[in-house]
């Protein structure tokens, strides 16, 4: 079990899952926006329109592979609180610093573990 206390990371459990429904409904967002994937794509015909849509889907699909790190650190981190095994550091297995988790709760290292990555 965690060395924190319950309301803690049941504080932190409620902001991941918070911010889990953010990540997905910013995911669905980009991918219904992505100029590349609309219909009216090939009616699309003025100079410069394709560069356009070039650069805006790239930009698209590097914000959501970031939003899918993001959702995997975050679906860890929930793993970890169900295990009982938040809050520990992957690297050196101490515990990871409160305030750290409080403002980053996806943390996988501890601030000193963190520096030498």
């Amino acid at each position: 079990m965690s060395d924190f206390p319950t309301k803690t990371i049941k504080s932190i459990k409620r902001l991941l899952l918070r911010q889990q429904r953010e990540v997905e409904e910013n995911l669905k967002e980009i991918e219904e926006d992505d100029p590349a994937k609309s219909p009216a794509l090939a009616e699309s015909s003025e100079p410069g329109t394709d560069s356009y849509i070039a650069e805006t889907h790239t930009k698209t699909m590097v914000l959501g592979e970031q939003l899918k790190n993001a959702s995997k650190n975050i679906k860890n981190a929930l793993v970890k609180i169900r295990r009982g095994a938040y809050g520990k550091c992957e690297k050196c297995g101490k515990k990871i610093e409160l305030l750290r988790l409080l403002v980053m709760p996806t943390a996988k290292y501890c601030v000193s573990c963190s520096k030498k990555t």
